[in-house]
């Protein structure tokens, strides 16, 4: 896939736009419906958090990576083969904040996130060697993959887990 800003804006944002619009079709009582089935989000409020928990990371890694520093990706102690642990234990950070905590913080790490692939030219969002820190992944790739691409498995997760018409 080529990563160009004008399609990874679009795609993140058509993407949390169709997320919101479902979260919002929820009433109040299955906002807070634990999820059914044993997957590792149990209900609304801990796939919003994840969106936003790996939003921050995206957010360190880029700071870290654009001021001269080598970012600990995925995180600090974490490899990608620990990928599950790290996001049970993300999940864990965020369980005392309510959902409605958590909507305004989510929607403003998309607008970062979005603010991000704007500063960048098509070129350097694409290149997997533009930048070192990403140490062979295109920006645009990690752009997407905790944007639309993420948006878009929360919106299946909400739907499996509270067996929503799909």
């Amino acid at each position: 896939m080529t990563f160009t800003r004008e399609v990874l804006l679009e795609r993140n944002d058509t993407e949390f736009a169709d997320l919101l619009e479902l979260i919002e079709s929820l009433t109040p009582e299955r906002l807070s419906e634990p999820f059914t089935g044993s997957g590792r989000d149990r209900n609304v409020r801990d796939v919003v958090a994840h969106l936003h928990a790996w939003h921050i990371l995206l957010e360190r890694w880029y700071s870290e990576g654009t001021t001269g520093g080598s970012p600990s990706i995925p995180a600090e102690g974490y490899s990608w083969r620990r990928l599950a642990e790290l996001n049970e234990d993300l999940r864990q950070q965020w369980q005392d904040t309510t959902l409605a905590e958590l909507l305004p913080l989510l929607r403003a790490s998309h607008e970062s996130l979005q603010a991000m692939v704007a500063l960048h030219t098509d070129a350097e969002l694409d290149d997997a060697a533009a930048y070192a820190w990403t140490r062979g992944t295109a920006l645009g790739e990690f752009a997407l993959e905790c944007g639309g691409n993420h948006y878009a498995w929360a919106r299946d997760t909400i739907t499996a887990g509270l067996e929503l018409p799909a």
